[in-house]
């Protein structure tokens, strides 16, 4: 890890640099180019130095050539005195041999040019993209409320890719043509200075026009970037919460919300193509007038000269005219040449703005400032105080939460907030982790303000443990260490034990190896409880937070648990703060604090609380135990079935799926299967006019280059002429240069027709591949889920950087390609016309540009699996922090993801040189190859001449047009390298597409049912998860439910109640057994039909970014207003969102962090009642609720089922949700142990469910 370290410390020293120097206003001022590279270090700048000095010599090597080419002329020169064939041959090698000299200049210093570039953009990219990272971990939770969690990740693998571009081997290029440039113009002056200001006089337009397309293109790129990035969050969002997509049948709707996202950065990548193409054009229509009224003006200096009797080597000739000439061309061709660098570097500063203004700001609260008192673990007691506190969240700033609130805890107390949901009581929570600070008022811990404290040594005191707990895709002991990283394997199996996991973590094969999976779906929500409780035990914290800590637990394991809290508090003069709504996890609380309306209306004892008459704490207690029956609050169930960060679902016991020491898989392991390109083509036959438009524009573009040679032919041809006078050579040279000016026209004209379509057609083709890549991954089975390599994350960051690349491949890749070929095609035709002697001599060098067009190919093609695996892998641990922000943050881990993030990008570190190296050697190749074909040329040329074979006009027709048809080879040859990394992304996008999954739920074959009954037989299912084929869940399960009947089932952790909720659903098909219907296997039954009779409220709800309404129509996407909010009322929710600002159209943040667990699971249990479902699946369904608001919500689901005969399937913690049931099914040993109501299971004796609720009574 030393080199991460190194470069942690870099990017730290560097940072706050970044911080003075970068203005975070939000204006649209581009960055000043030299601050892209504000992340090199010493190595990198040596490198830049380096490549900078062999690109300028590149570059200049152009207008040498040129020099050497009026040499050339002059050697062929008719006009001059005669030579013996021997002299002009010597004459004729000498030039051709500095031509090869220079060729060899060429292969060093193109070679040290892309090689030195590479590498430090490669490394610098690195850094940039940890930076970003850093700066986005280090931001206020404030922060992340107001901004899309889910984008996040997206924008950092899409914005760093473009700065790395335009950091890259385009600054190389564009430095190459700046020399190319300076040299043809220094040049050109020297030799003729009169006739070069005539040249260059259009250049102020020139510049205006690429002034203007630079500002467009900027513009038009940072509104694709945010597109991209809205795009990323919904797939995002959808990915990670499949289960829930998969419920509501939601997969078009959302699938039509990305393309509807998509649509926006299509029309800002037009506008990008459309600016590119017209200011190019615009600038060389003006280049090529300027050439019209130089070739004029050439011919009237020469024909002055003449008539003054000038004829030394200082005078106008041919020769030397053309020498001016073809300089000035060169550097308009650097111009021309330059728009890709152009637009890569403006693209990058326009990328870099967002990335550097995020570096550049100051966090409100920052976990990684080191400034603050820092405690001394310990000598903290825990005194904690509240002093008049007011707060609304950021978000929200209308809406007041806590309203004067004020406690005081004494070291060591353990006290419990009570209140309704919104009452404010894990805004209290939030604060004291100082995610947030409060507005007014102050917080104290042992009488210090926490606003003075070190942050990270303040959360280091605080352990916390909330209902829905986060876990990472790692090993369960790498879970555990999080919460104290330097722990010991003794020390994780002794908090484990204290948290009562250590008996299911060995049970795996891989004991605490044991993989969780993304997000923790590998295990059940019980086992997660467990494991997110030894993490905070681990911690030893001074303060306790515990968020319903213990109501995901079944009674057993929760009277182990909260003995074992109990324990820790009596140990260790622990402060314990308990929000829960269990009554036995506070009453024994040494203070119960009751919370209403933002401020503290009771405190006291639970004893205390009961004696004040029509108190509010009183109420809520009478309230739970007339509902209760004067049952406590425990159960005997363990929700394994997680839903609420769920990609995929498990049962808890078996096989682990993976090990940490195998985790890591390339996601191109299940992916080899060849696709070629050719398919990409073939979906963009909507877009065949576009194509055939654009290939058009692009043809006579290419055509316009080897024309361009011919006209210059021809004014070489007339400066050379004997046979006419003054006069006639003037005429001819206003004739061609009215010839240029109408060239000029014509490239304008068909630059932007390809340009525009071409980009147009780019773009909708790999909108319609992601759609389609997207609308593939949310009808697969959840088996392909349960892959860790299909990690929520990694497919997001794969739908970015394969879409890009195809992307690429069929926009600026294909405009050189068609454009190059076309050139290529009638530059050589041109040849053949004239000689097809030294045509075919030229024709010969270009297998040796193509060789090294496969080596560069096969390269990155090569390599990329290496490559892809770094990024794919960092962007997925990215996206799960972002995800699960409130966790680093209680934990501190923002270092620790931080050196994670930036190990996996380093692991391609030496691969990124392999490929520079290799890339580098294939252009220094393509561009040497030039210097030597036109020494073989004049070297051949001359040879012809001299035996008659060949006239001085043909061979310079042929040269001219040749060599003007390959001036865009070198530009070309970079596409090479996007065609290969294109080859791969299409390989895995099409082996997504073409997977046919066992269960596809978007397919339209089935029975469609228009009628359901609601009567489920569950005939003998055996069933185990194809992820754990040795672990049986079910051995023999069968259970019949008529239709309307309520049926609770109950058992132990792991015993398979959730698992029959997925074999419902048909998230998984049983291993043998059927499943029916109202008599109808559900295999035959259409799967997109049988889940619109179903619904499901679970444990952990999940509602998705957008607003309440959003949310509730999610489940009947045409729902009026009106039936919104009749199910927002018969849910219970419909008072509490009138009390919001904006009402129904409130966003509820990204997962629904904008409202409190209650007000989520109100909103949750709407949008199921909205279907009007047949079936309906309760999964703890009011579990997050408090008192009041589960009597009134379990009041109406059961007036629901008297209003219509609707199966209904529980699976509860709380009595009262389950002993009303008509029958109560407690499962054991993968199979149905008892079936019959609450009366009477409890008449047997030591019965299974009797003993269960014995010892819910204990509790």
């Amino acid at each position: 890890m030393d080199i991460v370290d190194d470069n942690i410390q870099y990017i730290q020293a560097r940072t706050p640099k970044a911080l003075s120097d970068i203005e975070t206003s939000k204006d649209d001022k581009l960055i000043p180019l030299w601050k892209l590279f504000q992340y090199a270090n010493t190595t990198d700048k040596i490198l830049i130095t380096l490549g900078s000095i062999l690109a300028l010599a590149t570059g200049v090597a152009q207008p040498i050539q040129i020099l050497f080419f009026g040499d050339i002329l002059n050697a062929f020169n008719p006009t001059k005195g005669l030579e013996t064939n021997d002299e002009f041959q010597s004459n004729i090698n000498k030039i051709v041999l500095k031509f090869v000299y220079l060729g060899i200049a060429v292969v060093v210093a193109a070679f040290g040019q892309v090689a030195c570039w590479s590498i430090a953009a490669s490394r610098q990219s690195k850094r940039i993209r940890h930076a970003y990272t850093a700066a986005i971990l280090r931001q206020e939770i404030g922060w992340f409320d107001k901004n899309e969690p889910m984008q996040l990740a997206s924008r950092v693998a899409d914005s760093t890719l473009l700065v790395q571009n335009g950091i890259g081997r385009k600054i190389g290029d564009g430095l190459n043509f700046t020399g190319m440039g300076i040299g043809s113009i220094v040049t050109a002056f020297y030799y003729g200075w009169k006739l070069s200001l005539v040249l260059v006089a259009f250049t102020p337009l020139i510049a205006l026009s690429a002034y203007y397309m630079s500002k467009s293109i900027a513009s038009a790129v940072q509104g694709g970037v945010d597109a991209y990035a809205e795009a990323g969050g919904i797939a995002e969002e959808a990915l990670s919460n499949i289960k829930t997509v998969y419920m509501f049948n939601a997969m078009e709707s959302i699938a039509t919300k990305y393309k509807n996202a998509l649509e926006k950065s299509e029309l800002a990548g037009v506008k990008k193509g459309l600016a590119m193409g017209l200011g190019t054009g615009v600038m060389f229509f003006f280049t090529f007038v300027t050439f019209g009224v130089g070739m004029y003006y050439g011919a009237v200096k020469i024909t002055n000269d003449q008539a003054n009797g000038c004829f030394d080597s200082g005078c106008y000739n041919g020769g030397r005219v053309m020498t001016v000439f073809f300089c000035i061309i060169m550097g308009a061709m650097a111009l021309g040449e330059s728009g890709p660098s152009i637009q890569a570097i403006y693209t990058a500063r326009a990328a870099a703005q967002e990335i550097f203004g995020l570096i550049a700001r100051v966090s409100a609260i920052d976990p990684n400032d080191n400034s603050g008192r820092t405690l001394d673990g310990t000598k903290v007691s825990g005194a904690i105080k509240l002093n008049n506190i007011v707060f609304a969240y950021p978000t929200r700033p209308d809406v007041v939460v806590c309203r004067g609130y004020s406690l005081s805890i004494p070291a060591g107390q353990k006290i419990a907030l009570v209140g309704s949901s919104g009452s404010g009581k894990s805004t209290i929570v939030s604060l004291l982790e100082r995610f947030y600070d409060p507005l007014e008022g102050s917080i104290t811990l042992d009488g210090i303000d926490t606003r003075t404290l070190n942050i990270g040594s303040l959360r280091r005191q605080i352990g916390l443990v909330s209902q829905e707990p986060s876990l990472f895709s790692d090993s369960i002991a790498n879970n555990i260490k999080r919460g104290r990283p330097d722990a010991t394997i003794e020390e994780v199996h002794e908090a484990a034990k204290q948290a009562n996991a250590y008996n299911f973590i060995m049970a795996f094969p891989d004991g605490f190896d044991t993989m969780v999976g993304d997000r923790g779906t590998q295990l059940s929500g019980g086992q997660k409880q467990r494991i997110a409780i030894a993490r905070a035990i681990i911690k030893n914290p001074a303060v306790l937070l515990l968020d319903e800590a213990t109501s995901a637990l079944d009674a057993e394991s929760e009277h182990i648990v909260q003995a074992s809290l109990d324990q820790l508090v009596a140990s260790r003069r622990r402060t314990t703060i308990i929000i829960a709504h269990r009554l036995s996890t506070i009453r024994n609380a040494d203070r119960i604090v009751v919370l209403s309306d933002g401020v503290v209306v009771e405190d006291g004892s639970h004893d205390e609380l009961l004696e004040i008459e029509n108190g509010h704490y009183k109420t809520l207690v009478k309230s739970q135990v007339r509902s209760e029956d004067h049952d406590t609050v425990n159960s005997d169930i363990d929700n394994d079935y997680d839903t609420e960060h769920t990609v995929a679902s498990k049962n808890n016991h078996g096989d682990s799926m993976t090990t940490a020491n195998d985790s890591v898989v390339t996601m191109t392991s299940q992916k080899d299967k060849p696709a070629p390109i050719s398919r990409v083509w073939k979906l963009g036959w909507p877009e065949i006019k576009h194509y055939i438009i654009g290939s058009i524009g692009a043809f006579v573009h290419g055509a316009v280059y080897p024309v361009w040679g011919i006209l210059l032919a021809r004014c070489v041809i007339l400066y050379f002429r004997t046979d006419i006078d003054s006069s006639e050579m003037r005429r001819l040279a206003m004739w061609w240069g009215l010839s240029f000016a109408l060239l000029g026209l014509v490239y304008m004209i068909a630059l932007v027709t390809q340009c525009h379509q071409l980009t147009l057609a780019s773009e909708r083709l790999t909108s319609r591949l992601r759609v389609m890549s997207f609308s593939s991954m949310l009808r697969q089975d959840m088996t392909w889920y349960d892959d860790p390599i299909n990690s929520s994350g990694a497919l997001t960051t794969g739908l970015a950087t394969d879409s890009g690349a195809i992307r690429v491949m069929t926009s600026e890749t294909l405009n050189a390609i068609l454009v190059n070929a076309a050139s290529l095609g009638v530059g050589f035709g041109i040849g053949f016309y004239y000689s097809w002697k030294m045509t075919l001599v030229l024709l010969a060098i270009f297998p040796i540009l193509g060789f090294a067009s496969v080596v560069e190919m096969q390269n990155y093609v090569g390599t990329d699996k290496a490559l892809n695996n770094g990024d794919v892998m960092a962007g997925a641990l990215l996206s799960e922090a972002i995800n699960s922000i409130r966790t680093v943050a209680s934990f501190g881990l923002e270092q620790d993801t931080q050196s994670l993030y930036l190990s996996h990008l380093l692991k391609s570190r030496a691969t990124d040189i392999k490929v520079a190296l290799k890339s580098a050697a294939a252009y220094s190749v393509s561009q040497a190859t030039m210097f030597f074909a036109i020494a073989l040329t004049f070297y051949y040329g001359g040879y012809l001449l001299v035996r008659n074979q060949v006239t001085f006009e043909e061979m310079i027709t042929v040269l001219d047009a040749i060599i003007f048809g390959s001036i865009g080879v070198g530009i070309a040859m970079e596409g090479i390298s996007d065609v290969g990394k294109a080859k791969k992304s299409v390989q895995r996008i099409f082996s997504i597409i073409d997977r046919v999954p066992a269960i596809d739920s978007m397919g339209t074959g089935g029975i469609a049912l228009e009628h359901v009954d609601g009567e489920l037989d569950l005939q003998h299912l055996q069933f185990t998860y194809p992820s754990r084929p040795n672990s049986k869940i079910y051995t023999d399960y069968s259970l019949k439910i008529a239709s309307g009947q309520t049926v609770a089932l109950v058992g132990s952790s792991g015993c398979g109640k959730s698992t029959a909720i997925s074999l419902i659903d048909r998230f998984y098909d049983p291993t043998f057994g059927n499943i029916l219907l109202d008599g109808t296997n559900l295999k035959d039954i259409n799967i997109q039909s049988l889940r619109n009779h179903i619904s499901i409220v679970s444990q952990e709800p999940v509602l998705f970014s957008g607003t309440v309404a959003d949310n509730i129509r999610l489940g009947k996407p045409n729902a009026t207003l009106d039936e919104v909010i009749e199910a927002a009322k018969q849910a219970n929710a419909h008072d509490f969102i009138s009390l919001f600002p904006e009402g129904y159209d409130t966003s509820v943040g990204d997962r629904g962090v904008q409202v409190s667990g209650g007000q989520k699971q109100r909103i949750a249990i709407a949008r199921a009642i909205i279907r009007d479902p047949a079936i309906l699946l309760l999964d703890e369904a009011t579990s997050a609720l408090d008192t009041e608001s589960e009597r009134i919500v379990q009041a109406s689901l059961d007036q629901l089922l008297l209003l219509k005969r609707r199966t209904t399937i529980i699976v509860a913690h709380r009595l009262s949700t389950i002993r009303n049931a008509d029958v109560i099914a407690v499962l054991n040993d993968g199979r149905v142990g008892e079936l019959g109501t609450h009366d009477q299971l409890m008449t047997i004796p030591n019965g299974l469910y009797k003993n269960l609720v014995s010892l819910q009574v204990k509790l």
